[in-house]
């Protein structure tokens, strides 16, 4: 039979969804504005405080059941509080893979060199669209699949083809196409 302890060990050292690198390059550095990366950082934040927060009253809740099946002293209701037990037991795993995540999202927080206001964030978006849709389009042109009739209409929603039309007829000229 297998050391169950050592390998229960090794799954708490090792949990946490996802590493700081992937929330720093993945989840918040998708995004090329410091502005949005801030914005994501903050959902994410919310997310995970919501969730962290509602584990820890299920918590509660799944604690006190368990109270209440052993005090019936009846032995069915003794094996639903270990099985309630196992499933505890999970939760304080995930738990604590949260609240690694929650650490690393806080300390993104605060390597910001500012908190930005709901009015900075907006006014950043033309800008933010505009580098975004057009360096997806140029990385689709790239990959020689041209570019996702979606992503066009997305960059005519967003003011942005225009100016990349007249990018790409510019280009043209001045190779003599």
């Amino acid at each position: 039979m297998p050391n169950f302890e050592e390998i229960e060990s090794a799954i708490l050292e090792v949990q946490q969804p996802r590493s700081r690198f992937q929330l720093e390059r993945f989840v918040i550095g998708q995004h090329k504005s410091e502005e949005m990366q801030y914005y994501q950082t903050c959902l994410e934040l919310q997310d995970m405080i919501y969730k962290y927060q509602s584990a820890k009253l299920n918590v509660q809740k799944q604690e006190l059941k368990i109270k209440r099946l052993r005090e019936t002293g009846d032995e069915l209701r003794e094996l639903k509080a270990q099985e309630l037990e196992l499933g505890l037991k999970q939760t304080y795993t995930a738990m604590q893979g949260a609240e690694r995540e929650m650490l690393a999202l806080t300390e993104i927080f605060y390597s910001f060199p500012k908190r930005y206001t709901r009015e900075e964030i907006e006014a950043a978006q033309p800008s933010y669209w505009d580098e975004r849709l057009t360096g997806n389009a140029k990385a689709q042109l790239m990959g020689g699949s041209g570019v996702n009739p979606a992503h066009i209409e997305a960059m005519e929603q967003a003011g942005v083809l225009d100016k990349l039309i007249e990018e790409v007829q510019e280009s043209k000229r001045e190779l003599g196409l």
